[in-house]
C-alpha cells in the first residue's frame, strides 16, 4: 500500500490554532473566553487564567458518534479540567497539568465518545483551590480514519506507512471475512523505544464483541499476535489501532501490521496417515497454524498417541468437530518420541478421525517449529505367551512393549472360589511402575496391585485375596501404572494362586479346649479353616500366636458363626508387639451350633503359628458363687487365659462397704456391678492388683456408699480388659467388709439446741451419722465447722423416710450454716458428716484408691431452733413506721415482719445496720417476699456488712394482689449459709 502525503504535524496544528485564536480575539470574537459557560470551538487552543477559588466553565457541541480528547497545559500553577455530560452531569474524562506536565501536545485526557452527540461541559479549577493558575487547553476531535491510506485491506496484506499522531489518534481499518475463516493478525510499533505501547483490537462491528487483540512495544520487533480468531459470520470486521493509556507515555508514531488465514491442511505431506507408523516431516509454519491429519478406525478400537516437538505443541484426537477424545502436550525438553502421550482412548464408532497438531499459544509469534507423532493401535493380547493361564501358573517372558500397552490373560473359576495374584516388574528402574488388575465381566475390578522396576521378589506385590462372584472367565490385566509416560513399560512376571482353606498339615476340625501347632501360612493370602461343634452353651476364648519365622505382617484369627458372620477376632502382630505376638478374642458366650475358626494373614504374611480354643464357665470352679458381707473368699483361681469368676452378695440401700482384693499370681482385678447389671449399665468400679500382692489391704476400694438393695455381683478376672495378657491368671482372695456409721466418742441422738464437739473423722472415708428429733415442720438450722483443708467433709441433713436431702454445707475453717430447713412430718432427721463419694468409685490400684478421701480431723456443729418471729418487737408494722431495737441473734436467726399495702402500689424498703456484723465481713440480708406465693419481690442478693448512719434500699417492689407482704431479715449472703449476727432497723415508704 502506497503511503499518502503526510499531514500537517499536530504541533503545527496547535500553532495555527493559537494564531487564529489571537486574530479572533483581536477582532472581538464572540467566543472570547471568560470561563462563564460559553461555547468554544473544537480544535482551537483556549488560554485562560484562574485566581483564588474561582471555577471556569466552558462548553462545546459534540457530533453524534464522535470521539474526543482534551489537551491541557499549565503555564503557571496547577490546574484540573473535568469534562461532564451536560444532560446527566456525569464525568466522562479529566486531565490535570502543572508546569512539569510538559507542553500541550503531550498531556491529554483519555479519549471519550459521544454516541448521541450533544453538549459537553468543561470545568477548570486550580489546585489547591486557593492558588492561581494560567493555562491553555484544546478540545480535539479524533478522526478514526487512517490519515495516509485507505481503511480497507484484505486478509493477507501487510499495511505500512500509517502513524498514530497525535497521541490520542485512532485508526480504524476494515476487512471482509467469511464465516468460519480463522485469522491471525500481527502489529509492530515502529517508533523508537520508550514511545509507548500500541494496541490492536479486532471487533465484530455487528455485535461489538471483542474477537482478539495484540500489544506491540515501541522499538521492539513484533513478538505477539492476536491469536487464532475464528470469524463468526460473513461480514466486514474492524481493526482498531491506538496508543495504550497507562503508567507510561501514550504511543505515537508509525506502525505496520499484517494478517493471514489459517489453512488446517498439512503443508508438507498428505493428511491421510496410516495407523502404527511414525509421522514426521511436517511443521507448524507460523503462529496459529493447525495441521489436521485423518485416520480410519473400527468401532471399539483402542489407541494411544505420542507427540514430540521443538517446543510445546498439542496433539488432539477427535471425531470430526466433536470435542477431543484425547490430548497430549509435548515439551521442548523431550528427548524421545514417547515422553508425552494422550493415554489410551477407545473410539465408540467406526469412521474417520482427526489427529490435530497445534502450538500451545498462538499469541506468540515464535509458536512454530517441527514435530513428529505416532498413533499406536493397542492390542490387549500378550505378544509373546498364550493369553490363557491356569491357577498356579507363573507367566514369564512377557513385557509391556510400548507406553500404554496392555496385556490381558484369562482364567476360569467357580463362584465363591478365592484367588490371589502377584506381579513383579523386572526393568531394574525405580522409575518403572506396572499395574496388575483383576477384572470381571462388565469391567468390574476385583483387586489390583502395582510393582516397581526395582522389586526383587514376585510374592511381595499381591492383589490381596479375591472371591469370584460368579462362575465364568476372568481377566488379569497388566499395564503401565501411567499410560502417558515412557518409563512405565518393560518385562514382568505374573503368578495366579488359588486359595485352599483346608489346613495343610492338621485336620480341619477342632474341639473346645483343643490347640493347633505346626500349621503355617505358606503363601501370602493363604487361609486355614477349622470347623468347631458347640453342643451346649459355652464360654470360650480364642488365642493365636505367630511363630518367629514370619516377622512381617499381621496374623488374624476369626470365629465365624454358621452364616459366616464374624463373632470375634484376634490379631497377632509378631515379635515385638505384646508378649511373643500373642492375642485373643477375649471371653465369648457361644450358643449351641457349628462355628468356623479362620486364620489368615495380611497381604505379605507367611510363616508358622499356634492356636488355642479355651472353654470355661463364668462362675468360680472351686468355691461357692455367693458370699456374705464380711466373708473372706480364698482358694479360687483364674485359669485358663480369659477365665472369669462371678460372685454375688446381698446388700441394702445405705450400707457402706470396702472391697479389698489380693492377686497371688499374675495381674487380676475385681469389679463391682449393681443388682441391675443385666438390664442397664451397672459397673460401679474396679479394684485392681497389678501383680502378686503382699497383703489383702494393699489394694482396696475404700468406702463405697451403696444406693440399691439386692444382689450385687463381684466379678474377678484379668487385670486388663477385654483381652488379658498371657500372665494374667492365677489364684486370688478378697473380702467385702461392712463399714460402721456411728460416731465414736459422742451419742448419736440429738435434739434442737444440741452441740457436737470432741468428735472427729478418724480415718480417711470415716462416716459419722446422727439422728435428730424435732417437731414436725419445725424450722431448723445447723452451724458446722472443721479445721479446713486438706479435704472438705460435708454435713448433710436428710429425711430418713424418703432419702431426700433437706440441707447441706461443706465444712470450712470458719462457721457455716446449712441454711434454714423444716423438719419433715416424722420429725426425724439424719445428719451425716463425711466426705461424699457415692456408689460409683471408678478404678482403684492401691491401698487408698488414689487418696480418694483426704480429710482426717475434728469437727463441730450445733443444731439451731429457728424462731422466725422477731424477739424484741412486734412482727407487724405499718407503712412509714421505723422498726428498731431488733437484731439477728443468735447465728442462724431469722426475723420476719408482716404488713399490708394497696395492691399494685410501689413501695420501697430502707434499712441499715446499727453495729458491724459479727464475725467481721459477715452478710446480713433484707428481703421482701409475697407470703402467698413465696416469690421474692425485692432484696435478692442485697446484703450489708457494716453499720452506717444512712439507710440503704435493696430496690422497690409492687404490692402483690393480696395486699400483704413480708419483710425477712436474716444472716447470710448470696448462698444463704453465712452465720453473721448484727442489730438493724428499717422502714418502708411509698414510691420507688
Amino acid at each position: 500500500m502506497r503511503p499518502a502525503q503526510p499531514p500537517l504535524s499536530f504541533r503545527g496544528m496547535i500553532r495555527t490554532a493559537a494564531v487564529a485564536l489571537a486574530a479572533a480575539i483581536a477582532c472581538d470574537s464572540p467566543f472570547e473566553p471568560r470561563g462563564e459557560g460559553e461555547r468554544i470551538p473544537v480544535g482551537v487552543v483556549i488560554e485562560d487564567a484562574i485566581t483564588g477559588d474561582t471555577v471556569r466553565t466552558y462548553s462545546f457541541a459534540a457530533d453524534t458518534g464522535g470521539e474526543y480528547a482534551v489537551f491541557l497545559e499549565a503555564r503557571e500553577g496547577a490546574v484540573q479540567l473535568i469534562v461532564l455530560d451536560s444532560e446527566y452531569h456525569q464525568s466522562v474524562a479529566s486531565v490535570s497539568a502543572s508546569p512539569r506536565s510538559g507542553p500541550l501536545d503531550e498531556n491529554a485526557s483519555a479519549n471519550f465518545q459521544s454516541p448521541g452527540g450533544g453538549v459537553y461541559l468543561l470545568r477548570a479549577q486550580a489546585f489547591p483551590s486557593t492558588a492561581a493558575a494560567r493555562f491553555r487547553f484544546m478540545v480535539y476531535g479524533v478522526n478514526r480514519a487512517p490519515e495516509l491510506g485507505p481503511a480497507a485491506f484484505s486478509i493477507g496484506d501487510t499495511v505500512s506507512g500509517e502513524v498514530i499522531e497525535p497521541r490520542v489518534d485512532a485508526d480504524e481499518f476494515v476487512t471482509h471475512g467469511e464465516a468460519g475463516q480463522e485469522v491471525v493478525a500481527v502489529a509492530e510499533a515502529l517508533a523508537p523505544a520508550g514511545s509507548g505501547v500500541l494496541n490492536l483490537v479486532v471487533r465484530d462491528p455487528g455485535t461489538r464483541d471483542l474477537l482478539g487483540y495484540v500489544l506491540a512495544d515501541a522499538g521492539s520487533p513484533a513478538r505477539f499476535t492476536t491469536g487464532r480468531i475464528k470469524l463468526p459470520t460473513s461480514r466486514d470486521y474492524r481493526f482498531d489501532f491506538r496508543g495504550v493509556l497507562g503508567n507510561f507515555s501514550r504511543y505515537h508514531g508509525p506502525y505496520r501490521f499484517w494478517s493471514y488465514l489459517i489453512d488446517r491442511a498439512p503443508e508438507h505431506r498428505t493428511p491421510v496417515v496410516p495407523v502404527g507408523s511414525e509421522i514426521r516431516g511436517e511443521i507448524i509454519d507460523r503462529a496459529g497454524d493447525v495441521d489436521e491429519f485423518t485416520f480410519a478406525a473400527a468401532p471399539g478400537a483402542e489407541f494411544i498417541a505420542f507427540l514430540q516437538s521443538a517446543r510445546a505443541f498439542q496433539l488432539e484426537i477427535a471425531h470430526g468437530s466433536d470435542p477431543p477424545l484425547a490430548v497430549a502436550t509435548s515439551a521442548a525438553s523431550d528427548t524421545g518420541l514417547f515422553a508425552h502421550a494422550t493415554g489410551r482412548f477407545t473410539v465408540a464408532q467406526g469412521g474417520s478421525y482427526v489427529a490435530r497438531v497445534t502450538g500451545t499459544d498462538s499469541h506468540f509469534l515464535a509458536d512454530t517449529g517441527s514435530y513428529r507423532f505416532f498413533l499406536y493401535p493397542v492390542d490387549r493380547r500378550p505378544e509373546h505367551v498364550p493369553a490363557a493361564i491356569a491357577p498356579g501358573d507363573t507367566v514369564v517372558g512377557e513385557a509391556i512393549d510400548m507406553p500404554g500397552d496392555v496385556d490381558e490373560f484369562t482364567f476360569s473359576g467357580a463362584a465363591g472360589e478365592e484367588f490371589n495374584a502377584f506381579l513383579q516388574a523386572r526393568t531394574g528402574s525405580a522409575d518403572t511402575y506396572l499395574q496388575l488388575d483383576v477384572v470381571a465381566a462388565g469391567d468390574t475390578r476385583l483387586g489390583g496391585v502395582a510393582s516397581s522396576g526395582t522389586d526383587t521378589s514376585l510374592l511381595r506385590q499381591v492383589t490381596g485375596r479375591f472371591a469370584l462372584p460368579t462362575t465364568g472367565t476372568y481377566r488379569l490385566r497388566v499395564s503401565g501404572s501411567r499410560d502417558r509416560t515412557d518409563p512405565d513399560r518393560g518385562p514382568y512376571r505374573l503368578l495366579l494362586y488359588k486359595v485352599n482353606p483346608r489346613p495343610e498339615t492338621a485336620p480341619d476340625t477342632i474341639a473346645l479346649g483343643d490347640s493347633v501347632s505346626r500349621e503355617s501360612i505358606d503363601v501370602p493370602g493363604d487361609v486355614d479353616e477349622w470347623r468347631v461343634s458347640v453342643p451346649d452353651s459355652s464360654d470360650v476364648n480364642l488365642v493365636v500366636q505367630r511363630g518367629p519365622d514370619g516377622p512381617e505382617g499381621v496374623l488374624t484369627a476369626q470365629l465365624l458363626d454358621a452364616n459366616g458372620r464374624t463373632v470375634a477376632s484376634a490379631y497377632s502382630f509378631g515379635p515385638g508387639f505384646g508378649v511373643g505376638g500373642l492375642d485373643q478374642t477375649g471371653r465369648l458366650a457361644l450358643a449351641p451350633g457349628t462355628y468356623t475358626v479362620r486364620v489368615d494373614g495380611s497381604s505379605l504374611l507367611t510363616g508358622t503359628y499356634r492356636l488355642w480354643l479355651y472353654a470355661f464357665k463364668f462362675g468360680p470352679e472351686s468355691v461357692r458363687d455367693t458370699f456374705a458381707i464380711g466373708d473372706t473368699v480364698a482358694g479360687e483361681s483364674i485359669d485358663p487365659l480369659g477365665d472369669i469368676d462371678r460372685f454375688r452378695f446381698y446388700a441394702t440401700h445405705g450400707q457402706h462397704i470396702n472391697i479389698a482384693f489380693q492377686a497371688l499370681g499374675g495381674p487380676l482385678a475385681a469389679s463391682l456391678w449393681s443388682p441391675k447389671f443385666a438390664v442397664e449399665p451397672g459397673w460401679r468400679g474396679t479394684v485392681g492388683s497389678p501383680g502378686a500382692a503382699a497383703s489383702l489391704r494393699d489394694h482396696q476400694s475404700m468406702r463405697v456408699d451403696l444406693t440399691e438393695t439386692g444382689w450385687y455381683m463381684l466379678q474377678v478376672g484379668e487385670g486388663s480388659s477385654p483381652k488379658p495378657g498371657p500372665t494374667e491368671r492365677g489364684p486370688y482372695r478378697f473380702t467385702v467388709e461392712l463399714l460402721g456409721t456411728s460416731p465414736e466418742r459422742v451419742p448419736s441422738a440429738l435434739v434442737p439446741g444440741d452441740s457436737i464437739t470432741g468428735e472427729a473423722i478418724d480415718a480417711p472415708g470415716d462416716w459419722d451419722e446422727y439422728t435428730l428429733r424435732a417437731a414436725a415442720g419445725q424450722d431448723l438450722n445447723i452451724v458446722f465447722q472443721t479445721p479446713g483443708s486438706p479435704g472438705y467433709p460435708w454435713l448433710i441433713a436428710l429425711d430418713p423416710a424418703t432419702g431426700d436431702t433437706l440441707a447441706w454445707v461443706v465444712g470450712q475453717s470458719f462457721e457455716r450454716a446449712v441454711g434454714p430447713f423444716r423438719a419433715p412430718a416424722s420429725g426425724k432427721i439424719r445428719i451425716v458428716v463425711a466426705e461424699r463419694r457415692g456408689e460409683f468409685f471408678g478404678s482403684c490400684y492401691d491401698a487408698t484408691c488414689g487418696n480418694v478421701f483426704r480429710f482426717v480431723g475434728p469437727y463441730r456443729f450445733r443444731v439451731v431452733a429457728v424462731n422466725r418471729a422477731p424477739e424484741n418487737v412486734a412482727s407487724s408494722f405499718a407503712l412509714g413506721d421505723t422498726v428498731r431495737g431488733e437484731a439477728i441473734l443468735p447465728a442462724g436467726d431469722i426475723d420476719e415482719f408482716t404488713s399490708t399495702g394497696t395492691p399494685g402500689e410501689t413501695l420501697t424498703p430502707w434499712w441499715r445496720l446499727t453495729a458491724n456484723a459479727v464475725p467481721t465481713g459477715s452478710f446480713i440480708t433484707l428481703e421482701v417476699v409475697d407470703p402467698a406465693t413465696g416469690a421474692m419481690l425485692a432484696g435478692q442478693g442485697a446484703s450489708l456488712i457494716v453499720s452506717a448512719p444512712q439507710y440503704w434500699s435493696p430496690g422497690g417492689f409492687v404490692v402483690p394482689q393480696g395486699g400483704a407482704y413480708l419483710v425477712r431479715v436474716r444472716g447470710g449472703g448470696t448462698f444463704g449459709d453465712e452465720v453473721g449476727t448484727a442489730p438493724y432497723e428499717f422502714f418502708v415508704k411509698r414510691g420507688p
